[in-house]
């Protein structure tokens, strides 16, 4: 008679001994379930699609299907998916965002009471994970996001985003990006974010990704494309990797396999924003220069208003009522709206 109630005895005191130790009221935590659910979305076992996404415990998802935006996220997604869930006092607003048939980025938005990112930082420490910062904000600015790269030997690569700061006011949010690549920034970020965040340099240390918006990067690489008044007619393969000297180029250098013209192909990278470089000409001669950005961008980008800026001011072959006068580019992407969650 005295065997039956054992087990219950044990059991309870198991789990109030598991109330004492420091691991089990960190899980037991807001900030711990939180980095549960972050480990489970980056886990190997973890199927990063619109049906997986409902193994995730305590999320309740709106239906399927997910919804086609009419204006693609800056993200890239075009699909996203909504929910909610509910961490102890906490309760948050879910979206799933990706293409058809895949999710690649999971929202999460605080309407509560913060929890805080150096809690939720810790609680993925203790989980096993490696939390390198790779982004934050430039000093005296108004960035308020910190970009994470978590690593684990049982999960897959990915980036924990944590805004605490929207525009000044107090927020917070949290974006899980599964992949190896850290996410682009929008244009109107890469002057408020660096890339030099090591906690042993000085603030002065953290300088902007980039105070040149990519069109004007562009633009200027398409002046020094172009040729001088008194020069050759053309450039030749030898000096064009000179001339771009940011771009990766295939190895082997340029080839030609008649009837086609002599080519060169690269991969191009300018403020997070990739580009595929191809280059065609005559054995001599490079007659041609493609840029093919791959990806999307945002609407209402003036390529050529920076691009006649820079020819009016140089010795070339090249006429400023030669380019076309439309008021902006991009219109063939849609336009995009705020990455962050608030």
């Amino acid at each position: 008679m005295l065997s039956k109630p054992l087990p219950r005895i044990l059991v309870s005191t198991i789990a109030s001994f598991c109330l004492l130790l420091p691991a089990c009221t960190a899980w037991s935590q807001p900030e711990g379930q939180l980095a549960q659910t972050v480990e489970l979305i980056l886990s190997k076992t973890f199927t990063p699609d619109w049906q997986g996404v409902e193994k995730l415990p305590g999320i309740q998802w709106a239906p399927l299907p997910p919804t086609m935006l009419t204006n693609c996220l800056p993200d890239g997604g075009c699909f996203t998916r909504q929910g909610t869930l509910v961490l102890g006092d906490r309760k948050f607003l879910v979206l799933a965002s990706g293409a058809r048939t895949i999710v690649t980025h999971i929202y999460f938005r605080n309407a509560t009471a913060p929890i805080g990112e150096a809690a939720v930082v810790a609680a993925l420490k203790q989980g096993g994970f490696s939390t390198d910062l790779v982004r934050c904000p430039v000093p005296n600015t108004t960035g308020g996001t910190n970009w994470y790269r978590l690593k684990a030997p049982s999960s897959e690569p990915g980036y924990l985003s944590v805004q605490s700061s929207c525009n000044g006011r107090p927020c917070e949010g949290f974006i899980v990006s599964l992949g190896a690549d850290l996410p682009p920034l929008q244009p109107n970020q890469l002057r408020l974010y660096s890339e030099n965040c090591s906690a042993t340099g000085a603030s002065t240390d953290r300088k902007p990704v980039s105070t040149v918006m990519p069109p004007e990067q562009l633009a200027q690489l398409f002046v020094a494309l172009l040729l001088p008044t008194s020069g050759p007619a053309f450039r030749d393969w030898k000096t064009l990797p000179t001339l771009l000297p940011a771009t990766k180029w295939s190895p082997g250098g340029p080839k030609q396999f008649p009837p086609n013209p002599m080519e060169y192909s690269g991969q191009l990278k300018l403020s997070g924003r990739e580009f595929s470089v191809l280059a065609s000409g005559q054995p001599a001669q490079v007659k041609s220069v493609s840029f093919d950005e791959m990806g999307l961008h945002p609407r209402g980008e003036d390529l050529l208003g920076y691009l006649r800026n820079r020819v009016s001011t140089s010795n070339s072959h090249a006429a400023v009522r030669s380019i076309p006068s439309p008021s902006t580019t991009g219109t063939q992407s849609p336009a995009r709206r705020p990455t962050q969650p608030c």
